[in-house]
């Protein structure tokens, strides 16, 4: 079986560079393959989790970034994580 191109992805592309550089240099995280194989130990949750902005952020990340690949986390939605990845750091259009 083929591997899924999102796996190699790099952080950086994916999240705000605010949480994907300590991803990279503390904990030597730098593709999402390697961010979901660390988020599938409970042990690494605690240190992951404190590179986002709140231990739900790092939730909700982590289920994005396995839904791309099909598979379904649970985790609750709540609006008010604030954004994680970089298409939301943007200005946001106003109609």
């Amino acid at each position: 079986m083929a591997r899924n191109p999102i796996l190699d992805l790099p952080l950086m592309n994916v999240m705000r560079s605010e949480i994907a550089l300590p991803l990279q240099h503390m904990l030597h995280l730098h593709t999402v393959g390697n961010f979901l194989k660390a988020w599938g130990n409970p042990r690494n949750h605690k240190s992951i989790e404190q590179v986002f902005d709140s231990p739900e952020q790092a939730h909700h990340a982590a289920a994005t970034c396995a839904a791309w690949l099909g598979i379904k986390i649970a985790v609750a939605h709540d609006p008010n994580l604030g954004w994680w990845w970089p298409a939301d750091a943007g200005p946001t259009m106003q109609v």
